[in-house]
């Protein structure tokens, strides 16, 4: 059972295709407007993992966002405030900073580095960066997110 709780973060694996989580996004994207919403109700600035958060929130706020973290699938929430990008991760290989992860990106900004794909790694075959990130639209301020550490 342990094992099992471990391999997402363990490094084993690949990260969820594109296609699975385009369909988690559309099955749950009035949970995914919610959290957003609540995100700017609160200017919350910090993550909420399942058993650990950042921000000083009442216990029964705390708990509604991970009821609805667990209902659309989302590991970790982090945002940086009111009116501000905020990341849902649902998947991630690797620990920490030596890792890849996915899930998605809501963004008042036009994202630039738009890819077509993002089920492959955002490394160029010449890039000396240990960071990369990629996004794929998904609809009005939502983004698929996909960035790794080397």
């Amino acid at each position: 059972m342990v094992l099992a709780l471990m391999l997402p973060i363990s490094g084993c694996g690949r990260l969820s295709s594109d296609a699975k989580l385009i369909s988690n996004f559309h099955n749950h994207e009035g949970t995914f407007d919610q959290l957003q919403r609540m995100v700017n109700e609160d200017d919350l600035q910090g993550r909420i993992h399942a058993s650990y958060a950042d921000p000083k929130l009442p216990e029964d706020r705390l708990a509604r966002y991970r009821s609805l973290m667990a209902e659309s699938g989302v590991m970790r929430l982090w945002a940086q405030g009111k009116s501000k990008p905020i990341e849902f991760i649902v998947d991630a290989t690797g620990f920490l900073d030596e890792g890849d992860y996915k899930g998605y990106l809501f963004s008042m900004s036009n994202e630039t580095q738009a890819s077509k794909s993002l089920d492959e790694s955002c490394y160029s075959a010449k890039s000396q960066d240990r960071y990369c990130s990629a996004v794929r639209p998904l609809g009005a301020n939502w983004w698929l997110l996909r960035y790794e550490y080397n």
